[in-house]
């Protein structure tokens, strides 16, 4: 082989030729011989060696031109893509727009135009602020990301080394029904009580019979009781030494059991319980809380691939040969599998898989476990409307999701928008909503009394749904409307839908104040709609702050709004130091009302509705949701600076580029 060094910076063609790129050598590949009277042959082949050669030559060239000179913004192609995107965004407001992106620290980070950090930007003084670093929460829990599944390197296991890892009957008997009685969240019913039992029993008469798939669930079950118990809903306090010592054991062990069964059992095969146990894993990341947003959306998009490659999204009445209570715990899971799809990218502000076009999945019956179980041939007809059930909260939610399904994609289409369609997804919505039953119609905590957390919860879980998908669909006319009556729907609707979103914070959290009636069900409730408090709290930033622009502070709805916010922010102030976003919305807040030339550390003293008749027990009670958090003081010189010291230019001229901006912030739909 011909080994040549070349000593030109770049490479021509005879230098290729030869086996010389850029001053490295490599050998030149050999050609076949052929014989000698097959000269066309051979021929043939070398023609077909040296174009290949030009194309790599041509390839090596390009990537070199690139390294030595970086693209410039202004050259001809660029401009011509720029100049087009101006000028579309000028001639129509309703214009697709890209969205935004974080390239700093050699990452890219891109979130489309409807996210909460998208929003920000589009009011220019608090645009670097979703940038800036922001004061870390004070986390007591361990932090385990989703990547784990694929990234964490864990030593090989065999079947028995899993099962040697389970603690003795009596500390799971107990955790397992420590789950039954706090699953009463629809992700819950891809586990079938009754069926699973007798699984259950049939594992510990002989422990090595149960599939790996089956051992993950089991120790996601574990894992999500030990976690809820030591660091969201206060009961830590409530266990001795050597059990809160296990628990936090617990924590670590079943993790990583989880991802060496998953990895055992090849969970891109499609297994018998290889769904349930990647749920029961991703349930695993999202009682993290927010920090683990991006590890949940790459999770889901794990388990909706598998599901497809398992035929999930057709539904099991099409194959003769699946039993009926296999088809029907298919529905629960596809079903829930939407919900994630959507939740979960809407989170991290990204498309979603799903496409109902390509699915045929029936609802699942309004049915509870005792209904059938995995010996039935028939499934009996569903309940009543009036008779409330889990799964009946998943059909109903399933439907207003849907729509916001649809309402997402319309926002953020890569093409122009009709009005038009807006306001048919806008009938389709309030169709959906309408249809739910009365036990699930949203109703004030006076009138709730007797109806317990799980209903209240559900009830306010739909709603939120609703008018975060409201928001959605609307945010991108709110502004428009202040000058073209066409879109003045829009404005009132997405206003409307998020002063209640705020009115229904405050009330929340005066309710998940101790004594109060869902203090025991509060981590459910406060960490589950984080995401729709934050949307309404940046949707009314940014219309507050158009209207001072417009000089319309005096008029109802602005007033409306600054009351809703003041509310809001003390709100805010008690979660920041355990939630990044909860900093972000205070500064956002403040930044806005400092605006106004308000003192908004003390005016009106907001805070005694956070905190109720109570409100001195505030920053005791938020500690006390995470029973490990330790919120600090509010002692951010950056934040007061932000509230106090706010530059002239404050909401400038930036802002008029409003006009090419998107939907609201997405936030999860709770599964």
């Amino acid at each position: 082989m011909s080994r040549l060094r070349c000593d030109r910076n770049k490479p021509c063609g005879s230098c290729i030729r030869l086996g010389q790129v850029a001053g490295c050598s490599f050998p030149l590949p050999q050609l076949p011989r052929a014989p000698q009277k097959d000269r066309p042959i051979e021929s043939a082949t070398r023609k077909a060696f040296e174009e290949r050669i030009d194309q790599l030559e041509s390839l090596v060239r390009s990537l070199l031109d690139k390294q030595e000179k970086p693209p410039d913004a202004r050259m001809p192609g660029n401009l011509a893509t720029h100049e087009t995107t101006e000028s579309v965004a000028a001639v129509d407001p309703l214009v697709y727009e890209a969205g935004r992106i974080n390239l700093n620290d050699h990452q890219s980070s891109y979130v489309e135009s409807d996210h909460w950090k998208a929003i920000l930007d589009e009011i220019s003084d608090l645009k670097d602020m979703v940038q800036e670093q922001v004061e870390e929460p004070q986390h007591t829990e361990p932090t385990l990301p989703g990547n784990d599944l694929f990234l964490l390197q864990t030593y090989p296991v065999t079947k028995m080394d899993i099962v040697a890892a389970i603690p003795p009957r009596i500390i799971v008997d107990s955790m397992i029904s420590k789950y039954f009685k706090w699953a009463d969240m629809p992700v819950s019913l891809v586990i079938h009580r009754k069926v699973f039992i007798k699984q259950y029993e049939a594992f510990w008469e002989d422990p090595l019979s149960m599939s790996t798939m089956w051992l993950t669930i089991l120790y996601g079950m574990m894992y999500t009781v030990a976690y809820c118990t030591l660091f969201m809903n206060g009961g830590a306090a409530s266990l001795d030494e050597t059990t809160a010592a296990e628990y936090h054991s617990l924590i670590i062990i079943s993790r990583e059991k989880m991802i060496q069964c998953l990895r055992l059992g090849n969970y891109m095969k499609g297994v018998p319980h290889t769904i349930e146990a990647l749920l029961a894993f991703l349930q695993t990341e999202y009682v993290q809380g927010e920090d683990t947003q991006q590890g949940c959306w790459q999770l889901t998009g794990v388990i909706i691939r598998v599901a497809l490659k398992m035929g999930y999204h057709r539904d099991g009445s099409r194959f003769p040969q699946m039993s009926v209570y296999e088809a029907e715990m298919r529905r629960r899971i596809w079903y829930i599998l939407t919900q994630f799809d959507i939740a979960s990218a809407s989170e991290v502000g990204l498309p979603r898989i799903i496409k109902e076009t390509q699915c045929d999945t029936a609802e699942p019956r309004n049915l509870v476990d005792d209904d059938f179980d995995d010996t039935s041939t028939t499934l009996p007809p569903a309940r009543p409307q009036h008779e409330h059930t889990l799964c009946q909260f998943l059909v109903y939610k399933s439907r207003i999701v849907s729509v916001y399904g649809m309402i997402c994609d319309f926002t953020t289409s890569s093409k122009q928008r009709d009005y038009d369609e807006a306001m048919r997804l806008d009938t389709l919505l309030n169709k959906a909503y309408a249809q739910k039953p009365s036990v699930l119609q949203l109703k004030s905590m006076q009138q709730s009394i007797l109806d317990g957390a799980e209903l209240i919860t559900r009830r306010l879980y739909i709603a939120m749904s609703y008018h975060h998908a409201q928001i959605t669909l609307h945010r991108k006319f709110i502004i428009l409307a202040k000058t073209n009556s066409k879109y003045q729907l829009s404005h009132s609707t997405c206003i409307s839908a998020a002063l209640t979103m705020l009115r229904l914070q405050a009330e929340l959290f005066e309710q998940c104040q101790p004594g109060r009636m869902l203090h025991t069900d509060r981590w459910k409730i406060l960490s589950l709609v984080q995401s729709e408090f934050l949307l309404a709290t940046t949707v009314l930033c940014l219309n507050l702050n158009d209207d001072m622009k417009r000089g319309l502070i005096g008029e109802e709805v602005a007033q409306k709004s600054v009351e809703a916010l003041k509310t809001s922010r003390s709100v805010w102030e008690q979660q920041q130091g355990f939630s990044k976003e909860a900093q972000t919305a205070v500064r956002a807040v403040k930044a806005v009302l400092g605006k106004l030339g308000r003192d908004p550390e003390t005016d009106s003293q907001a805070g005694n509705l956070a905190g109720g008749e109570h409100g001195e027990v505030s920053s005791l009670f938020l500690a006390d949701i995470t029973s490990g958090f330790n919120p600090p003081a509010f002692e951010d010189a950056s934040q007061m600076q932000l509230s106090y010291n706010i530059p002239d230019e404050f909401l400038g001229t930036a802002f008029d580029e409003f006009l090419v901006m998107d939907q609201d912030l997405d936030g999860w739909l709770q599964v």
